[in-house]
């Protein structure tokens, strides 16, 4: 007995009978169950035809994207997608980096009465009157000393 390659356009037309997709099965039953090592090895080497994890042989039309370049395109979508992800992530790290200041610890009560007064702040009249308060205390600055 001689192996003998079964013809591709065969194998194409059982496809389409069964609507483009089948299983071993319907190759075996119109071939013979004999030469089931051998269509499996034709279809395998067929570049229009996939083998879905469930098992069965799908030809791809003419106007269909071949099933690799499928495969790579959601792939590369899905790596794409995910440096988004990352590149946000990282811009929100550094956004919030920016943000976060250390603060100098508790006020006095000259920050609070010198801040209050003025609508600027931080300005060079309002550092001057607070190292003013300072000086005297919370408790005399602003108010007006007596003449006599």
């Amino acid at each position: 007995m001689s192996k003998q390659n079964i013809d591709p356009k065969k194998l194409r037309k059982i496809l389409k009978d069964e609507g483009g997709a089948a299983g071993i099965d319907a190759f075996t039953k119109k071939l013979g169950k004999e030469k089931e090592k051998q269509i499996k090895d034709e279809l395998k080497a067929m570049k229009d035809v996939g083998l879905h994890k469930d098992g069965d042989y799908i030809l791809q039309d003419d106007g269909q994207v071949k099933i690799d370049e499928i495969i790579h395109e959601e792939i590369r979508t899905f790596l794409d997608e995910r440096k988004k992800k990352q590149q946000k992530g990282k811009k929100r790290a550094r956004k919030t980096a920016k943000r976060k200041k250390k603060s100098s610890g508790k006020k006095d009560a000259c920050y609070h009465k010198v801040r209050s007064r003025y609508s600027v702040w931080p300005s060079a009249y309002a550092s001057g009157a607070l190292v003013k308060c300072r000086k005297v205390g919370a408790k005399n600055w602003g108010n007006k000393s007596k003449k006599k």
